[in-house]
C-alpha cells in the first residue's frame, strides 16, 4: 500500500526489496487476486481474516487515484480522522484518540490478539497517514492431540540444558520427509487448504544452518517431498510473541529513501512532503492440542517534513541522571536507572 504512493527512486527501492519485478503483471492486481484467492479458503474449522485500512489526516489533499488503487486492490478505504490536530498545531488529546481508534481497529480485525500496534509515540505533530494491515488466522488440526497424552518433558536450549514444557504427542499419517539433515514435517489443518511445516534438525544446535539455507524455493522443496507416511509426533505446546522495527532491516536491504527526508510519496499527496517516520510489525502464535492462532499486524506512519525532523527522546534503556541547581552548577543527586521495574 506504501509502493502504491512512491514515486521515482523511492518506488525503485521498494520494488527491489521487495522482488515486484518478479511479479507477472500489476502488482496490485496481483495482490487483489491473491487475496481473493486466500480468503475463499476460509472453511469452518480453518478460518482466515485479512484487512487493509488507512487513517488519513482529515482536511489533508490525498490524490483520488491513489485512494481509488487501494480501494480496487486492498479493500481499504480512507478514514479521515484528526490525528494531530493539524493545521492548528498538535493536540495531544486527539493524537491519543486517534491511537485507540487505530490499535481497536487492529484488535477488533486480530481477534484481540494484537492490542496496541501503535506506541505512545504516534501520532506524532508530523504524522499525516497511517497504513495498516492485520491477518488473523485459526485453524484446527486435521488430526488433533489428545490433551490427556500431553505430558512434561524436557526441552533442550541452544546452550544444552534442558527446561520441562508440556509435550504433545499423537501417531498419525502426515507429510514427513528427511532431507540433508533436517527433519520436515507437513501438518495439515482442517480442509486441507493450509497446513504447518515444521523443520527440524537433526542434530541439537543445528537450527542457524537450517535458517541459512531458507529461501522460497527451498521451502517449497521440503514440502514437496513430504510424503504420507505414520510419524509418532511429539511437539510442545507453545506461544510466541514478538515485535519489530523494520525501518533498520527494510534500510540493510536497500529501502532506503523511503525513510529520509528525500522521500518521493508524490503518488499520495500533491504536497511532495512526506516519508516513513516508523514501520512497526507485531506477531503472536498459539500451538495447542486443538489447532493454531495467529495473528500479525503491520503499521506505517507517514510524517510530512518539517523545517527540521525533530529529534526523539526515547528513554527504554538504561540511562543517568542528575539533579542540579541552574545558578551555582551544584549538582544535589546524581544516579542511574538500570531497571526502572525495581525500586
Amino acid at each position: 500500500m506504501s509502493y502504491a504512493g512512491a514515486q521515482g527512486e523511492t518506488a525503485r527501492e521498494m520494488a527491489g526489496v521487495l522482488h515486484f519485478s518478479k511479479v507477472r503483471g500489476n502488482v496490485h492486481a496481483v495482490y487483489r487476486a491473491l487475496l481473493n484467492g486466500t480468503m475463499e479458503r476460509s472453511a469452518k474449522g480453518c478460518e482466515i481474516v485479512v484487512a487493509n485500512s488507512l487513517f488519513g489526516q482529515s482536511g489533508y489533499p490525498f490524490l483520488k487515484p491513489f485512494k481509488d488503487l487501494l480501494r480496487d486492490n486492498y479493500d481499504s478505504s480512507l478514514n479521515e480522522i484528526d490525528l494531530t490536530g493539524w493545521p492548528g498545531g498538535f493536540d495531544p488529546v486527539k493524537a491519543a484518540a486517534a491511537r485507540k481508534q487505530i490499535n481497536g481497529w487492529v484488535a477488533d480485525k486480530t481477534r484481540e490478539k494484537i492490542i496496541e500496534i501503535l506506541p505512545p509515540t504516534l501520532p506524532n505533530s508530523d504524522t499525516r497517514l497511517i497504513l495498516v494491515n492485520a491477518v488473523w488466522f485459526k485453524g484446527k488440526w486435521a488430526t488433533q492431540f489428545q490433551k490427556a497424552a500431553t505430558t512434561d518433558a524436557p526441552f533442550y536450549l541452544d546452550g544444552g540444558n534442558p527446561v520441562m514444557v508440556p509435550m504433545m504427542n499423537v501417531t498419525a499419517t502426515l507429510g514427513y520427509a528427511e532431507i540433508s539433515g533436517v527433519q520436515v514435517l507437513r501438518m495439515p489443518y482442517v480442509s486441507d487448504h493450509f497446513s504447518m511445516i515444521l523443520c527440524l534438525p537433526k542434530k541439537r544446535g543445528g537450527l542457524p544452518a537450517i535458517e541459512k539455507q531458507l529461501s522460497p524455493s527451498r521451502i517449497g522443496q521440503w514440502s514437496r517431498n513430504c510424503k504420507d507416511q505414520e510419524v509418532a509426533v511429539f511437539l510442545p505446546r507453545f506461544r510466541l510473541a514478538s515485535a519489530f522495527d523494520l525501518e533498520s532491516p527494510l534500510d540493510k536491504l536497500g529501502m532506503k529513501q523511503a525513510f529520509t527526508l528525500d522521500a518521493d510519496f508524490s503518488g499520495m499527496t500533491p504536497r511532495k512532503r512526506l516519508y516513513i517516520a516508523a514501520a512497526i510489525h507485531k506477531a503472536r502464535l498459539d500451538v495447542d492440542e486443538e489447532g493454531t492462532e495467529t495473528a500479525a499486524s503491520t503499521a506505517v506512519a507517514f510524517d510530512e517534513i518539517g523545517v527540521t525532523k525533530r529529534p526523539v527522546f526515547n528513554a527504554n534503556h538504561p540511562f543517568l541522571f542528575l539533579i542540579r541547581d541552574n545558578q551555582t552548577g551544584l549538582v544535589l543527586f546524581i544516579g542511574r536507572v538500570g531497571d526502572p521495574s525495581k525500586e
